[in-house]
């Protein structure tokens, strides 16, 4: 008997399920495009139990007959491909054949259709890829697709699900690209029975419609900073929102990317965005909505079973018109009062200023200050309170420079302390401390603080309640794009603007709280300490820079802040010495 044996066809369709169908949103992500094909102009959506339960879109499209119902739960069914070279001139979504046959293949499915002229509707229901049941229905203009049960013959499938509420974050922004991308139609998305967002079709102003839709989908302070972008080429036009130089954000959760208003994930088309900044952003990111149209045959979205990714045929081109088309738009916005040459710095925005260049790496520049004779860049042991090495009373404060680096004389040597490192250094072992020992102080507010954000962010930064309870942080859902804070640990103060930034980073980074390691929590004080402590171009008098020098003392590593940047050098006397072409130190 032969070892190789065909599969059956039940198990080849679950193969193919596992290609298309990654979680609910990639559902929902089919069954919109299929709307959209279907010249809806208005889509709803229904979600319950973050799509575990239920996936519910209805559109008002031109609907199928019973006979289309039945051929389009089946595998390689499209009406969008006659020959294999259709393929080059794809100009909608919803060809791939096996997308809504992989979806029946792993759920309990019933849609429901009604094809404008026919007399009554129709609706095909079933399980597992098998149609069950036939039935007529009412004359409702488009189609209804219900999904329920999602996985419920594939358990090992459904046990990869994430948490509700990072399903939730995942169905949202798959809406919201939609919307985006499809400014004539209308959408509205509900969860558990509560309105998301409702967005009426839009009108012929393409740009006041983009604009209003990314305020819905952003929220007010985001979208206040973009501006428009517009490069029409031979071969590719792009065009779109992009954020002011001086309207970054800490995350790249805000950056959508559409070819041919079709979603993508496109690390081209992202780093040409990063280099129309050039050296304008520092550490902050855009956000964004860029929209490429191509001919179909100029790029490939089919190197991925989700359509996730994209190829073009000529990355280089696709790059240079990117990246030259928001560096014209910015360049033109600029004041002869901003400088576009000079290297960003963190410190002037308020975000951890790395000391690093493009590559990541620590910079070496003014190594020759250090005297690695009088002072090795190691913590001394504090168990016994001893004092680190560069701490030789007496110790005098000298003065401030730059409004950034604090300048002291220890043991007859210059000690030169950034004065923001330090206290990142100083808040981030306090805060930790008081982690360890379950004792962390809470500062009440006397009024709530609002923070907007895209709803897909409120969703993610939710799944951490839990642990922003733990680390003194007690935030609530206040409203559809709005979280609400009601304390904040007592180390720190953040404005709305710096919490905005923070819940935004947690958005992005973390993922599941319970499969974050200790290391990423650990970063995540880290930026808290960073966010709020003082700044470069903080005024600093004399009694608070002694009262910095004695903090950092006590310190564990006095040495680094928590990101590993120097907080402090030190100049010898013999190396002061030198410097002048003594040999004697005065």
């Amino acid at each position: 008997m032969s070892e190789i044996q065909l599969l059956p066809e039940e198990v080849i369709a679950k193969i193919a399920a596992g290609e298309v169908i990654e979680r609910p949103a990639s559902v929902l992500k089919e069954l919109l495009e299929n709307a959209v094909d279907a010249g809806a102009a208005r889509i709803a959506v229904d979600i319950k139990k973050a799509g575990k339960r239920l996936i519910r879109v209805h559109d008002d499209g031109k609907g199928m007959d019973l006979e289309d119902l039945r051929l389009s739960v089946g595998r390689h069914a499209t009406s969008k491909l006659r020959t294999f070279e259709d393929l080059d001139a794809i100009a909608t979504f919803g060809f791939r054949g096996e997308a809504l046959y992989s979806i029946f293949a792993v759920s309990k499915l019933v849609i429901t259709s009604f094809r404008s002229g026919a007399e009554t509707g129709h609706a095909v229901a079933g399980e597992g890829g098998r149609i069950l049941s036939e039935t007529k229905t009412p004359p409702v203009k488009g189609t209804t697709v219900e999904i329920s049960d999602l996985f419920f013959n594939t358990p090992a499938r459904a046990k990869f699900m994430k948490s509700e509420s990072s399903e939730r974050a995942h169905l949202i922004r798959t809406v919201e690209e939609a919307a985006l991308a499809n400014l004539n139609i209308g959408f509205t998305l509900s969860i558990d029975e509560a309105e998301i967002f409702s967005m009426p079709p839009g009108g012929e102003d393409f740009w006041a419609v983009l604009k209003e839709r990314a305020g819905i989908i952003f929220g007010k302070n985001i979208n206040q900073g973009l501006i428009k972008i517009e490069g029409r080429n031979p071969g590719v036009s792009i065009y779109g929102l992009v954020s002011k130089p001086d309207s970054l954000s800490a995350t790249r959760i805000n950056q959508h990317f559409f070819v041919n208003k079709r979603p993508v994930t496109s690390r081209v088309i992202q780093q040409a965005l990063y280099r129309g900044y050039d050296a304008m952003r520092g550490d902050k990111h855009p956000a964004c909505v860029i929209f490429l149209d191509l001919n179909p045959a100029d790029f490939d979205v089919n190197i991925h079973p989700q359509k996730k990714d994209v190829r073009f045929a000529s990355e280089g081109e696709v790059f240079r018109k990117v990246s030259s088309t928001v560096y014209n738009e910015i360049l033109k916005r600029q004041t002869a009062s901003v400088v576009l040459t000079e290297p960003a710095l963190g410190g002037a925005s308020g975000a951890c200023e790395t000391g690093t260049g493009q590559s990541g790496e620590i910079k070496s520049g003014g190594a020759d200050l250090f005297s690695q004779e009088t002072l090795q860049l190691e913590p001394a042991s504090q168990d016994n309170g001893e004092a680190p090495n560069w701490y030789l009373p007496p110790i005098s404060y000298l003065g401030q420079i730059a409004k950034s680096y604090l300048l002291f004389e220890s043991g007859g040597g210059l000690l030169v302390m950034d004065q923001h490192a330090a206290q990142e250094r100083i808040l981030f072992e306090k805060y930790l401390e008081e982690f360890s020992k379950g004792a962390i102080k809470v500062q009440p507010l006397m009024l709530p603080v609002s923070v907007e954000l895209s709803r897909s962010q409120i969703e993610a930064v939710l799944k951490w309640k839990e642990w922003l309870d733990k680390a003194g942080f007690e935030i609530e859902r206040f409203g559809a794009a709005t979280l609400r804070l009601h304390s904040t640990p007592a180390l720190f103060y953040f404005t709305p603007e710096a919490l905005g930034e923070f819940l935004g980073y947690m958005a992005e980074v973390l993922g599941e709280p319970e499969k974050a390691s200790e290391d990423l929590k650990r970063n995540t004080v880290a930026t808290m300490a960073c966010k709020k402590s003082v700044k470069a171009h903080d005024v600093i008098k004399p009694p608070e820079a002694m009262r910095l020098i004695e903090d950092l003392k006590s310190a564990r590593d006095s040495f680094h802040c928590p990101h590993g940047r120097p907080t402090l050098f030190y100049i010898s006397p013999s190396e002061i010495a030198r410097k002048f072409q003594r040999t004697n130190i005065i």
